[in-house]
This record gives C-alpha cells, structure tokens and sequence, in this order.
C-alpha cells in the first residue's frame, strides 16, 4: 500500500513555492484524484513522491510530485515536466 500522508500536508505547488529537486509534479481538484494518480507512478532510485495541497482562487487543490536525490543526473534542468496549475 502507498502512503498517501504527504497529501494532507499544505504545501503548494512547486511552479508556486519552488521546491528543491521537484522534476515532474501533476494538479487535481480533489484528494481522491490526486490519490489515484500513486498508482501509476514508477520512481527508479533516488526518486521519492511528495505532494501536499494548497488552494488557488478557484478553488482548493492537491498536487503530486517525483523529488529526485541529484537533479543533475535528472539531465536538463529546464526539461522539468510540469502538468496543471501554473505548470501548463
């Protein structure tokens, strides 16, 4: 089983508060969404999920992120892929 503690944690997103060694995160409007995405996530070593929630205008959201321990092993730094809220 996944542990999903990390999305009752606020934080935001890291396209907001920038967060160290963030390589590719995802945006949902509810928890159960962001929840399901952990399925399907398949880290290599050195990878790690994090996530959290925060709220924007519209309304609250929860994020889900790959944190790598050397970003310069990630390759191109600039190459960080970003899905959803101020990441499109």
């Amino acid at each position: 089983m996944i542990n999903d503690s990390f999305l009752d944690e606020a934080r935001e997103v890291p396209s907001t508060t920038p967060m160290e060694r963030v390589v590719a995160w995802s945006v949902f409007r509810s928890r159960a969404d962001a929840r399901k995405l952990l399925e399907h996530v398949y880290l290599a070593p050195g990878q790690g999920l994090v996530g959290g929630y925060g709220r924007d205008s519209v309304a609250p959201y929860w994020w889900v992120g790959v944190q790598v321990q050397d970003v310069s092993q990630w390759g191109n730094v600039t190459a960080v892929h970003k899905r959803g809220r101020l990441g499109d």
